[in-house]
């Protein structure tokens, strides 16, 4: 008979595990290898997916009677032609494909599976200003509508066997964490709960089999590759012509005025006196016209040169958080971490030097 949807308990249980552990590790790694902060997406980007599908459980109703089926954990993979506004919101075409074996029909052995293809249009929103300052991971939600196409290989022990296929309004809700690479690739994890709609399959015997809806919990790992590229640079301006009179004075050229906000030891978190210099460099930027603002992390030499690269990188995450709460674009600072390299107060290994646990900040403006 008919099938819809998803594991066992036992197995959903399992399933979600493995899923959790995959991802933490895909994550980790990818921050190991990362040097560029994320950027709200701008303008066309592709992308792929894949990973593990459920489908619960499903009561399928005909004339012939009544029976249940399970399944096992499947797999999924999706690919994404999207555009984003840069304010955070996006609009994408996700084709998709499910496949999950048929487990049990009526608690009896079953040799069949349940296959789905979708084209969904998604609408989503990265929230890229709410990015926790230990590892720049930035959220997404979203929801979308479109078109299945599923077969239905159901063997019920009855003999008032499903074979065939169907297709019905599909629509999904999405939520995930996406990580930088680089300015223009992003990975990351995603959950998707999609129903196909009201659902109805031909019986063996000729006659129809009424499923109702078909529910699907996807868990993805993703990739995305953005083709925005930063802001060209503003053409030089060309000399005007020769004046009877002197010419004025040319704009004063960009200056970068440096502010240092220090850290206690073995910490990335903002102290008071942190804040108000982060808040005056905020300021200062914001009254000059700021073209850019550069912040540089530094540790001292206590602990294994890895740990305190990774820590530089996040005292740089936490200053330019702060940014951006106090009024400044994102888009306009930029991070990095250089660990034990660059120190204020020259030390040997292991020496716990205050002035040296620091985050430089660094900003281009005219007239600060």
């Amino acid at each position: 008979m008919f099938s819809v949807c998803t594991l066992k308990a036992q197995n959903s249980a399992t399933a979600r595990l493995l899923l959790v552990g995959v991802s933490a590790v895909a994550l980790t790694a990818a921050a190991s290898a990362a040097r560029a902060q994320g950027q709200p997406t701008t303008g066309f980007y592709i992308g792929g997916a894949a990973g593990a599908n459920i489908l619960e459980d499903n009561r399928f109703r005909n004339g012939g009677g009544n029976s249940t089926d399970s399944y096992d954990l499947g797999y999924a993979g999706t690919l994404d032609f999207g555009y984003g506004l840069g304010n955070g919101l996006r609009f994408e075409i996700e084709p998709g494909y499910r496949n999950n074996a048929v487990d049990e029909v009526n608690g009896r052995p079953a040799d069949s599976r349940v296959q789905t293809v979708t084209v969904m249009g998604n609408v989503l929103y990265d929230f890229y200003q709410v990015q926790t300052p230990w590892l720049p991971l930035t959220p997404h939600v979203g929801a979308g509508i479109g078109f299945a196409h599923v077969w239905d290989r159901s063997v019920a022990p009855s003999g008032n066997n499903v074979s065939g296929d169907t297709n019905s309004l599909a629509f999904q809700a999405i939520g995930g964490l996406d990580y930088s690479l680089t300015p223009n690739q992003k990975v990351g994890v995603d959950y998707r709960y999609m129903v196909v709609h009201d659902a109805s399959f031909p019986t063996v015997a000729g006659g129809s089999a009424h499923a109702g809806d078909l529910n699907n919990h996807t868990f993805l790992a993703t990739y995305r590759y953005e083709f925005n590229t930063p802001p060209a640079a503003p053409p030089p301006v060309q000399p005007a012509a020769a004046a009877a009179t002197t010419p004025p004075p040319p704009p004063p050229a960009p200056v970068a005025h440096p502010y240092e906000v220090y850290f206690e030891f073995d910490k990335a978190t903002l102290t008071p006196d942190a804040r108000q210099v982060v808040q005056e460099a905020a300021q200062n930027a914001l009254k000059g016209n700021a073209t850019h603002i550069v912040a540089t992390g530094h540790t001292d030499t206590v602990g294994a040169d890895s740990y305190n690269l990774a820590l530089s990188r996040r005292r740089a995450t936490a200053v330019r958080a702060e940014l951006v709460r106090d009024g400044v674009s994102a888009n306009l600072i930029s991070t990095s971490g250089v660990g034990e390299n660059g120190l204020a107060v020259p030390t040997g290994q292991n020496v716990n030097e205050p002035r040296n646990r620091r985050v430089e900040i660094t900003v281009q403006a005219p007239g600060v």
